[in-house]
């Protein structure tokens, strides 16, 4: 790139000093006389100057490369007015295909791409005009507006006057409708756009629509056979401006952004909301901030899931972290380097605001968990209430009932009395297994006498499926732990039968970094997820409450891991 830019740079350079010196001797001049070969010179440097500078700065960019090559071509132009004939052949080739880069510059400034559709068939048919300017000379001694006076064409193919007729109407019309169209979008272009880029693009998109009228201008004057003189200089004066309008409006962009950054860090300074402060530097009503939260994405200020939707993210990192993005408007992406600087000005007060949606948002889930909690205690208690009523209550009142029987038959009927007992003490051992059973879902006998690993061995050899056990603790967690790390394997062994399809279940129970870790693997369907049942996340909810974190990883067609951390301080 720097090797192009070089030959770019040497070789305008080249040829302006060449065409300097030649044109005091100069008997063919264009209509604006001697002043024309001096401003175009001055406009072929500058635009190479002005576009080399932009090329290095920004080689992503491709403004930089399209003014050099307009630079490069201006210069050539100059080349018309020799005597050579390969000389002249070059300049009168390159000619119109001038103005065709002219539309292509103006349409895709500042990003250096035809965002539009329009911008795009508006380039196309410039480009067909310019094409036409070398196939004109294939078929006119002169070209198109040299007059009669010029030296022989090497490249011409037959003197037909009627082809070049029809070629120089063709590429008019094409060159006229191009023109318009492009004033036309130009300042359609600068009305869309808001105060910040308005600063950069005003420079520009003004100066180039006034070129394009100027432009329309002289051939009307060629036309008419009047001022033409006028028309032209003032055609090329206003060309030469450009490069300074294209680094005027880098220059003003630049100073813009200063006072942009300045402003809103003075206002952040003020206490003032962050999103308020950002939407009113960077002129974009629509803004919005979201905050990073590594466990939800991103999130608004109150918390809640928040999309891009037709609006560009722009990521916000601070210290290698990614704390959060703006969500804007499209067109601000055509001014990065703004957006960029106001983020990176902003970052202290996004990342003190995250902060507080991250407490919020804990907050708030630890608000639901406990009302999970409170309604999982109260369908237990429906439950166990049941289950009493129906089961253990309903034999004890039959043993109730069977006793007073048997001590109304005894000294009468010593047999009958006998059997009563008999059934009564078989309910009573029913009650008291039931009453064991309720127990152990409250709280298993075993984990409070034997511990974790005889709970979990328990639990293991009911499963119905097979499952390894490997636990390597050497001595009892706290209670609290204990039951939580029990109910985690008991529900999650329950959706390993219930729903895995699995063959195979691995439970590992491990101190890791002040934490009991607690995984159970299987090698079944996969798919689970810890948001879509209330076991699972009445899990999440239990191990929530002892500040410990419940994760699940379910590939679908991989089995599942279900890890529970809970703090053991």
């Amino acid at each position: 790139m720097r090797l192009t830019i070089a030959a770019a740079c040497v070789t305008t350079f080249a040829i302006g000093t060449v065409i300097l010196v030649a044109t005091p001797g100069f008997d063919r001049l264009p209509p604006g006389g001697r002043a024309v070969p001096y401003l175009g010179i001055a406009l072929a440097w500058g635009f190479v100057a002005v576009g080399s500078f932009a090329w290095l700065r920004r080689p992503d960019n491709r403004t930089g490369a399209l003014m050099t090559i307009v630079g490069v071509g201006v210069a050539l132009t100059g080349f018309s007015l020799f005597d050579v004939p390969v000389l002249w052949a070059i300049g009168a080739t390159a000619d119109t295909v001038i103005i065709s880069l002219l539309i292509h510059l103006l349409l895709a400034f500042p990003s250096g791409r035809l965002e539009t559709r329009g911008a795009r068939i508006v380039a196309a048919l410039g480009y067909v005009a310019g094409v036409l300017q070398p196939v004109l000379v294939l078929f006119s001694t002169c070209g198109s507006d040299l007059g009669d006076d010029c030296p022989s064409n090497p490249i011409l193919i037959s003197d037909d006057r009627s082809i070049a007729s029809v070629i120089e109407t063709v590429q008019g019309v094409f060159a006229v409708v191009a023109v318009t169209l492009t004033v036309v979008l130009l300042l359609r272009r600068w009305r869309a756009s808001n105060h910040a880029q308005r600063r950069g693009l005003e420079p520009v998109l003004l100066l180039g629509a006034v070129i394009m009228v100027l432009g329309l201008a002289t051939a009307a004057t060629q036309s008419a056979g009047a001022g033409e003189m006028a028309a032209q200089i003032a055609f090329i004066a206003a060309f030469a401006l450009l490069p300074a309008a294209f680094l005027l409006g880098l220059v003003r962009t630049r100073f813009f952004r200063t006072a942009t950054v300045g402003r809103l860090i003075e206002q952040l300074a003020r206490d003032r909301d962050l999103r308020d402060a950002l939407a009113d530097a960077l002129g974009d009503p629509t803004l919005e901030v979201a905050y990073w939260l590594p466990e939800r994405g991103y999130v608004d200020r109150a918390g809640h899931p928040i999309e891009a939707g037709e609006r560009e993210l722009t990521e916000i990192d601070h210290e290698g972290r990614r704390v959060g993005a703006l969500l804007h408007a499209r067109v601000l992406s055509e001014t990065p380097e703004l957006v960029v600087e106001a983020s990176a000005a902003a970052v202290l007060a996004l990342e003190n605001a995250r902060l507080e949606v991250e407490l919020r948002a804990q907050v708030e889930a630890l608000r639901a968990s406990r009302a999970r909690l409170v309604e999982a205690g109260d369908a237990e208690r429906r439950r166990l209430g049941r289950d009493l009523h129906d089961g253990a209550q309903q034999r004890l009142v039959a043993l109730m009932i069977e006793l007073q029987l048997a001590r109304e038959r005894l000294p009468a009927d010593a047999d009958g009395a006998l059997e009563l007992v008999e059934s009564a003490f078989a309910n009573a051992q029913a009650a008291v297994g039931e009453l064991r059973d309720l127990a152990s879902g409250i709280h298993p006998a075993v984990l409070s006498q034997r511990g974790l690993d005889a709970a979990l061995e328990s639990l293991a050899s009911r499963a119905p499926v097979p499952v390894e056990l490997d636990s390597a603790l050497a001595e009892r967690l706290p209670s609290a732990v204990e039951t939580a790390a029990y109910f985690v394997v008991a529900e999650a062994l329950t959706n390993v039968a219930k729903y895995a399809g699995a063959t195979y279940a691995r439970v590992e129970v491990r101190r890791e970094n002040g934490c009991a870790v607690v995984d159970v693997r299987d090698d079944g369907v996969g798919g689970a997820n810890a948001a879509g049942g209330s076991g699972l996340r009445g899990l999440g909810d239990r191990v929530g409450a002892l500040d410990g974190t419940l994760e699940v990883e379910s590939p679908r067609g991989a089995g599942t891991l279900i890890r529970a951390r809970i703090p053991l301080g």
